[in-house]
């Protein structure tokens, strides 16, 4: 092989790796350290008592979250510091939470900041149970983040 086709090879790895991959693992820890405004956003946001009571009653056998955020995005500053702190007050060893950072897109004709789960905004809530996606929260809840897990479940 040719130097010129293993580099082109290798070049398509690389950005094929990139489009199938945009979304990247992260912590609460990392998330809440992003900046003064989410940690603020977090210590500041008042779980509702009551809805958390209901939500506890929805949740059944077991319950999966994926979180796709930005750490750039607005919206995420706005709303991931209140997920964290319903789970954190929810503190339910039946749910399990994951988070994804999405990096920007590229440019305005890239639909989705990750195909295969047809994530066009962030922050996406997706909630899984019994292995089936039941329902998302994008970008921002309708009525209440907690409000709108529970009309979910």
């Amino acid at each position: 092989m040719t130097k010129k086709f293993v580099y082109a090879i290798l070049v398509v790895v690389i950005i094929g790796g990139t489009v199938l991959s945009a979304e990247e693992r992260i912590n609460r820890e990392a998330i809440l350290s992003a900046g003064p405004e989410w940690e603020e956003n977090h210590l500041n946001y008042q779980v509702d008592e009551e809805l958390l009571a209901t939500l506890k009653t929805k949740i059944g056998e077991t319950l999966k979250i994926d979180v796709y955020l930005g750490l750039w995005c607005r919206d995420s500053k706005e709303n991931l510091p209140k997920f964290i702190k319903i789970m954190d007050t929810l503190n339910d060893s039946r749910v399990e939470v994951n988070y994804f950072t999405c990096e920007r897109k590229a440019d305005r004709d890239v639909k989705y900041f990750v195909e295969e789960l047809k994530i066009t905004h962030v922050p996406t809530f997706i909630f899984y149970r019994d292995g089936q996606e039941i329902g998302r929260i994008v970008e921002n809840p309708t009525k209440s983040l907690i409000q709108d897990m529970i009309d979910i479940l």
